[in-house]
């Protein structure tokens, strides 16, 4: 019986992450064909700033107007990588647009009964992360940042070309070793659209692309945090209540493995109320950076060493934020 109470909540949990994701998910992906089909590179290029720290702040400044989840900002970034956006703008704006964006606050503001202690400490950490992390990849070469520039949403060449003639100039657009197949690599990335009838349906098709390739990944997290939520004894995740030192890391891998949506994870974090206010923070700004399903879309998108960065620090800022920040407190809940 209780096997098949368990089976019940896996198969709960799975569909009501993916349903919570997947709006994001298919605006994310048209937001991407829209930039692939509608956005110059020239335009872009010329418009944006070149230095490493202004491309970053201005990265941060539109993932601030950006009403967009993780799930669906990542190939977004690529995309915009692609087409000649600074690496260091793409970054910041993919760390930190899913907190900072009005309709988070809004949420997290809601979670909290109006306090917005939460809110702003939340988006500190992120944008202190986003920072620190683009700026980092704004002194790398852009096309360095990806898994195969070959295969990259805008290869930025300056040539219309279809697959024979991409394969010609960057060679064949596959990812040996990659676990999941990308449509996207299928999908002949034109730079100049003839007319707007074609440049509509180049929109749709790469985020017809874009979502059916981070669709499947989105699932196999979604299935994973569900296994967690409902295998994993209530009691080993109570007893890290009473214990600062333990209920931060705790708190963090909680918000990597339920991998739950930027606009809504306040609300989970806020039931933790016997919990220390720096672990409910920890679990607020670690999810939105890196979890699990971010950890797969990350390792179909960019090399080893940017994921490893992506991962790696943005924990590190948090972890000892946070626990400067219980001590600052007393591990006030």
């Amino acid at each position: 019986m209780n096997a098949l109470h368990n089976l019940d909540l896996f198969a709960q949990a799975t569909l009501s992450i993916v349903l919570e994701a997947v709006p994001f998910l298919l605006l994310g992906s048209v937001a991407s064909g829209l930039v692939e089909a509608y956005v110059p590179r020239d335009r872009l290029t010329r418009l944006l700033p070149k230095g490493r720290l202004a491309s970053t702040l201005v990265g941060l400044g539109i993932g601030a107007l950006t009403p967009c989840c993780e799930c669906g900002v990542v190939f977004l970034a690529r995309r915009l990588i692609g087409k000649g956006v600074p690496p260091g703008a793409a970054v910041a704006f993919m760390l930190a647009a899913p907190v900072i964006n009005p309709v988070s606050l809004l949420a997290t503001l809601v979670a909290f009964r109006g306090d917005p202690t939460m809110a702003i400490w939340r988006c500190v950490l992120v944008i202190a992360a986003g920072l620190v992390v683009g700026y980092w990849a704004g002194g790398r070469d852009a096309l360095s940042l990806l898994r195969d520039p070959a295969a990259a949403p805008a290869c930025g060449c300056g040539h219309d070309h279809g697959p024979e003639d991409h394969a010609h100039h960057h060679g064949p657009a596959t990812i040996p070793g990659t676990p999941f197949g990308s449509l996207a690599d299928a999908v002949p990335l034109a730079a100049v659209v003839p007319s707007r009838r074609d440049k509509v349906a180049s929109a749709m098709r790469h985020a017809m692309a874009d979502f059916l390739d981070m669709a499947k990944v989105l699932i196999l997290g979604s299935m994973v945090a569900a296994a967690f939520k409902a295998y994993v004894p209530v009691s080993v995740v109570m007893a890290l209540e009473n214990d600062l030192v333990l209920a931060i890391p705790g708190m963090m891998a909680l918000a990597v493995v339920l991998s739950l949506c930027s606009q809504a994870d306040a609300f989970v974090a806020a039931s933790f109320s016997t919990f220390p206010a720096a672990a409910k923070l920890a679990f607020l700004a670690l999810g939105p950076m890196l979890d699990l399903k971010l950890l797969l879309m990350w390792r179909q998108v960019f090399t080893p060493r940017l994921t490893r960065v992506l991962a790696i620090v943005p924990a590190a800022i948090v972890f000892i934020t946070c626990a400067v920040y219980g001590i600052l407190t007393g591990g006030a809940s």
